[in-house]
């Protein structure tokens, strides 16, 4: 296969999943979203689903990130919807889902983001530590923690952690 012929068939299959993705944003029900991931996944378990969302380093913040771009509770729901795509259609296909639904929640204020850094398996005692080290006070530091997860820069707080003496 050439490159230019690898790359029509990524944006195909990436206009394919865009153009189902629409059904899993205009539709709140559970049971919508569940047959949107049927579709989807035809050809998959749950388990190969989820393994794709893991292996591609994508991790539960990001889950809850997607299920409220998706406008939808179930961060596992996210989980297996974005591993079949994947699976369906190449990681790059997860990418562009991922960095959209960063952006959205990035846009909100603090008080609406839709994970929190405890999403992140953070800890009170991390913010601490993190207000410190940054010198905001402690709520300013959880937000920044937040919004450092949810723009997918997990390795900063990570650095910070290490760095104030974690």
């Amino acid at each position: 296969m050439t490159a230019q012929a690898g790359v029509a068939t990524a944006t195909a299959a990436t206009a394919v999943s865009l153009t189902l993705m629409p059904v899993a944003q205009e539709t709140a029900t559970a049971q919508d979203l569940q047959s949107v991931i049927r579709i989807i996944q035809q050809d998959f378990s749950d388990d190969q689903c989820f393994n794709k969302y893991f292996e591609n380093g994508y991790n539960y913040c990001d889950a809850v990130v997607l299920a409220a771009y998706w406008n939808h509770d179930s961060a596992g729901d996210a989980k297996l919807l974005l591993g079949a795509k994947m699976l369906r259609w190449g990681p790059e296909d997860g990418e562009l889902h991922v960095r959209a639904a960063r952006g959205e929640a990035l846009k909100k204020p603090d008080a609406d983001l839709p994970a929190w850094y405890t999403d992140g398996g953070y800890t009170y005692d991390d913010a601490e530590m993190l207000a410190r080290y940054w010198g905001e006070d402690l709520t300013d530091a959880k937000y920044t923690m937040t919004r450092l997860l949810i723009g997918g820069h997990e390795r900063v707080v990570q650095a910070a952690l290490g760095s104030a003496g974690r």
